[in-house]
């Protein structure tokens, strides 16, 4: 973890802003820039606990109680969510942010454990909101990969017609029902301390987000740099039913992890994502007048319970804007498939690239320990690591003192 401000002896963070979402509403956005500046927000007295994105998810699965696969290579989650709220606890910092999606859905008596963990601390609760008409299309595509094998319309028939007690509407709305998922967030808090974020509407600054968010936490948002944040970019029709007809040939046994990893991690997100000319898609139109009175029935009832908004609620109410929802032919299918196997085997070819070089460097390398050879070429391409390593050899230097007069051939510069 990076240095805490200086102070007085730890007594935890005097707020904590817990982040739980919404998905598919720029949580991965906010995260990346969080995460990607964290230095920099430390400095300004903001924590982000566990020191990274990936263990502050571990912990917060370790708070919902999701069970670990037992063949998953991850550390234990074990503890996880104590080790978290004991880090804000013992913190200099004034602020602490933790942000993680899934947290919307959490029950009554595992948020009443969240928010005591965090004591005593002002605990405040952050939801970022998004259009329904938009969110649907995106949401469908998230629960295909996460293996779901339901098309388009047999998913929207859950959701709508099925409600939050058929299939997939009960983790739909255990999420996007942004008045039952805060009232059961805001039972033990004050309505002041519940922040309603909306996503801006297409065409807005690509900052406008993020200050929106910095603005609830209390910090400038202009401390944080943007560069290498980015959305969670969405598939198109074709690159979403491509991705669940290979959930559904992949075979049953294959851990949810490694799924999540290759399928999700590789095939959706570095292949898929970037496609040029997706084919979006929306609502249907006989769907159309359920979603404008679902989302005016969300808005009035957010309105009603007086929670801080940070941006327009009028924003949600906008028009399902109108894309062809016709399924993909043959020849589009084949095409998605095509772009896709090229992807997967440009991905493969960078990485045996990227082994061969570390084997040659290796090679070349035979008098350097494993350990340092491997460091070295990874910082060579990893800043952050980098920077670790700049940092080592201050702090070697400083305990090992001046070099003896005469001594011209070693030095910190040896093994780096």
């Amino acid at each position: 973890m990076t240095g805490s401000p200086p102070g007085p002896k730890p007594d935890g963070a005097r707020r904590v802003f817990v982040h739980i979402g919404s998905p598919k509403s720029g949580t991965t956005f906010i995260q990346q820039v969080l995460w990607n500046n964290r230095q920099a927000l430390d400095a300004e007295g903001v924590l982000l606990p566990t020191g990274g994105r990936v263990r502050q998810h571990a912990a917060v699965w370790d708070l919902r109680g999701v069970p670990q696969h037992p063949d998953d290579p991850a550390p234990s989650r074990a503890g996880a969510w104590d080790r978290l709220a004991e880090q804000v606890r013992e913190s200099r910092h004034p602020v602490a942010v933790v942000s993680e999606e899934s947290l919307a859905s959490l029950p009554p008596k595992r948020i009443a454990r969240a928010v005591a963990s965090l004591a005593p601390a002002e605990v405040h609760v952050v939801y970022t909101m998004r259009d329904l008409a938009g969110l649907l299309p995106s949401a469908w595509q998230e629960f295909v990969k996460h293996r779901s094998p339901k098309q388009y319309d047999a998913w929207l028939q859950d959701v709508i017609d099925g409600g939050p007690t058929v299939g997939a509407g009960r983790w739909f709305w255990s999420v996007h029902d942004a008045v039952a998922v805060l009232e059961r967030w805001s039972r033990d808090l004050p309505k002041e301390r519940v922040h309603v974020i909306t996503v801006p509407p297409p065409g807005s600054p690509r900052d406008l987000l993020w200050r929106r968010f910095a603005d609830v936490i209390g910090v400038d948002p202009d401390v944080a740099v943007l560069d290498g944040a980015f959305a969670n970019e969405s598939l198109g029709m074709a690159e979403t039913e491509l991705l669940r007809r290979v959930s559904l040939a992949m075979p049953e046994d294959v851990p949810k992890w490694m799924f999540g990893q290759v399928v999700k991690g590789v095939l959706a997100h570095q292949v898929l994502s970037r496609r040029d000319g997706k084919r979006k898609f929306s609502v249907p139109e006989d769907r159309r007048a359920w979603v404008l009175q679902r989302q005016r029935t969300l808005v009035e009832g957010l309105r009603a319970a007086g929670y801080r908004v940070s941006g327009d609620l009028d924003d949600l109410l906008r028009p399902p804007t109108w894309h062809d929802p016709t399924p993909p032919g043959d020849r589009e299918m084949l095409q998605s498939a095509t772009d896709g196997l090229v992807g997967l085997l440009q991905e493969i070819v960078s990485l045996r690239e990227e082994n061969s070089a570390l084997r040659r460097e290796l090679a070349e390398q035979q008098g350097r320990p494993l350990h340092k050879t491997v460091v070295h070429h990874v910082s060579e391409r990893n800043p952050v690591v980098m920077r670790m390593r700049v940092a080592y050899w201050h702090a070697k230097e400083r305990i090992r003192g001046p070099e003896p007069a005469g001594d011209v051939q070693g030095g910190a510069g040896n093994g780096r």
